[in-house]
């Protein structure tokens, strides 16, 4: 590598390391005007004529609302998000206690996901286990995120996958069993080879 080419390879790593420092101060006052913005959206809000019906769930998830899904537990919750059409945000899931603090950890994190997905509003979809979700549910919306009931099962709203059965789930092994024996065939021959190489070079 010549003299020009380390200068330009320095200035280049210069320049992504500031743009990383400025973005995380970008992504600070985003999250600043995100939570100072926040507003959790009843039922109440929402209901036409003493009903909520779906147009109107539908209508209430909006291009700018960040989807996080909680597992609740007992004593630990796990928290990941999506947008609007599905694709997961998040890396991974988000642990947190079942606690005052958990709650402001889990909170933090997910300004966090908006600011960086130039989302406005949270809304937090969570099933009802006992009554473990009390606690998490009235702290969020006491701090601006919309709570909602997924009852995704109950409500019919599940797909089932296809699970072969009889002679079809026998075909199935079977052609999985071709599968892995053309694999190993393969490798053996690979291996052969190799072998064959390696004789012919100390000849």
């Amino acid at each position: 590598m010549n003299i020009k080419a380390k200068k330009a390879k320095v200035q280049l790593l210069s320049k992504k390391s500031v743009i990383n420092v400025l973005s995380q101060d970008e992504i600070k006052k985003k999250v600043q005007v995100i939570e100072q913005e926040l507003k959790a959206s009843t039922w109440r809000e929402l209901e036409t004529n003493g009903k909520f019906e779906k147009k109107d769930k539908l209508s209430f998830i909006s291009d700018e609302m960040l989807i996080v899904g909680c597992d609740i537990g007992s004593e630990t919750h796990y928290i990941r998000a999506i947008d609007t059409r599905g694709r997961e945000l998040s890396k991974g899931a988000f642990e947190f206690s079942n606690s005052s603090e958990g709650f402001a950890s889990a909170k933090a994190w997910v300004l966090n996901l908006a600011a960086k997905n130039d989302k406005k509003q949270i809304v937090l979809g969570l099933e009802p286990t006992g009554h473990y979700w009390f606690a998490i549910a009235a702290w969020m919306v006491s701090n601006g995120i919309s709570v909602v009931i997924a009852n995704l099962v109950k409500d019919g709203n599940y797909g089932m996958p296809y699970l072969p059965e009889d002679i079809y789930a026998d075909m199935r092994r079977l052609s999985m069993f071709r599968d892995q024996l053309t694999e190993t065939f393969r490798n053996i021959w690979t291996l052969l080879e190799r072998l064959m190489e390696l004789l012919h070079w100390r000849c």
